[in-house]
This record gives C-alpha cells, structure tokens and sequence, in this order.
C-alpha cells in the first residue's frame, strides 16, 4: 500500500515542474525607451549629428549655411571689386588721334608682285586725367590699306604723366613685300587723287600709378579704322577707338 501512495505523488511533481519548464518570459519596452545600437565605421553617421527622430543636428545645419552665406558674401565683393576696377582703368585710358601721316614712297614691282614703301606716322596720346600717371608697354603699331600692309614697326613703352599730351613720330619701311598687284593698282589711284583711307591699329599693355602704387598691365587695343588722309591733311586728328583686354 505504501508504494502505491507513492507513485502518484511522483508523477504529479514530475509533470507540475514540466509544465513550469515551458514557460517563457518575455520583455517589451516603450517606443521611446528601446535600447538604440550605434555603429562608428565608414559609412555610418556619429551619433552626435543626429537627434532623437534620426534628423541632422540643427548645429550642423547652421554651420553649413552661415559657411554658403559667408562664401556668397565673399564671390559678391570680388564681383563688385572686379568691376570697380575695370570701371576704375577704363576712366583712366587715353585718348589716341592720328596727328599727321604721309606716304612718301610707294613702289610696284608688277612681274615679281613685290611692293616697297615708306610710311610716316604721327600719333598723339592725350593723357585727360587729373592724378593717374600712365604706364605704356611696348607698342606694336600696323598700318594697313586696302588690305595691304604698308608698314610696321614696334615702339618702347614710356610714361605718362596726368594732363599730358605725348606726340610719337615714326617711319615705317617696307621691302619687297608680296602683294596683289589689282590691290596695288587701286591704292596708286586713291595715293594720286588724294582719296587714299587707310586703318592703324595700336597694341600693348597699359597700367595706371597713384603715387609708389603701381596697378597691373591690361592689355589693350586701339583701332583707327578707315582714316581719310584727307582729313589728316587738314588738321582735324581723327580719334582712334579704345578697348581694354582686347588683342589683334
């Protein structure tokens, strides 16, 4: 008897402790309490840069605009300073007239084609302003009509000093230069009836100086285009066109 009151008591504690073994125990957290993980490596973002909802920091977000900000500022003056000056050099340019201009040689060789002249030119720069001494480069100066080459010739570059006039006199000689001999034909004609037009085109560099300073050379360009030698002749100076940054 005592063996039979023993076994059910066996088997009801054997099968209360398996069923306490197949429980589970779980835990669940708020949204806002979870436990977060951060990464630090290539690719991830630090964990200061973002806030609670995963967005950037709004102290980056301000830095990045006060630097476009700061930058924009910044190309704004170079732009407003940039054009200062060029307002600043163009103000200061010369005036350039043709003063005085003859052809005393001008000879064609019809069978070889070959043409010799000699070219006198006189121009006057004018220097209007009242502090700004100029400072001239070398000078390259053509002479050219009816689409012939009649003479070159490159002078040193010299100063200006304000409400100045400089006069620069030069002869230019051309030998045995190839030419259309029809081209030829034609400025002979307009030499002998006094109709002869002809373009001098005047290239260098040019800066300005207020007291020790001394601004950058700019290239420049002046055009004299279709002169009547007539109106030289007279006196009348024919004023040549100016441009800065320009070349030939």
């Amino acid at each position: 008897m005592a063996e039979l009151e023993i076994k059910p008591t066996l088997a009801k504690n054997a099968s209360t402790n398996s069923r306490k073994s197949e429980r589970r125990v779980s835990f669940e957290f708020p949204p806002n309490n979870r436990p977060q993980s951060h990464s630090f490596g290539n690719g991830n973002e630090s964990i200061e840069e973002f806030d609670n909802n995963g967005h950037h920091h709004p102290c980056c977000l301000a830095c990045c605009a006060w630097s476009c900000f700061v930058l924009f500022i910044l190309v704004v003056i170079f732009i407003f300073l940039g054009i200062a000056y060029l307002a600043f050099l163009k103000a200061g340019m010369p005036k350039v007239n043709v003063r005085t201009f003859n052809v005393t040689k001008f000879q064609v060789d019809y069978s070889s084609q070959k043409m010799d002249a000699i070219v006198s030119l006189g121009l006057r720069f004018s220097n209007k302003n009242d502090e700004l001494e100029l400072l001239y480069g070398p000078l390259s100066i053509d002479v050219t009509s009816d689409d012939l080459l009649l003479g070159k010739t490159k002078l040193s570059g010299f100063t200006q000093m304000p409400r100045n006039e400089t006069d620069l006199d030069m002869t230019m000689i051309t030998n045995h230069a190839i030419v259309n001999k029809y081209a030829a034909d034609d400025l002979k004609s307009d030499i002998s009836a006094y109709e002869m037009v002809f373009n001098v085109q005047i290239s260098g560099n040019i800066g300005v100086q207020i007291g020790s300073l001394h601004m950058i050379n700019v290239p420049f360009l002046s055009s004299c285009e279709q002169i009547k030698k007539m109106d030289v002749d007279y006196g009348r100076k024919p004023e040549c066109d100016i441009k800065m940054f320009s070349f030939r």
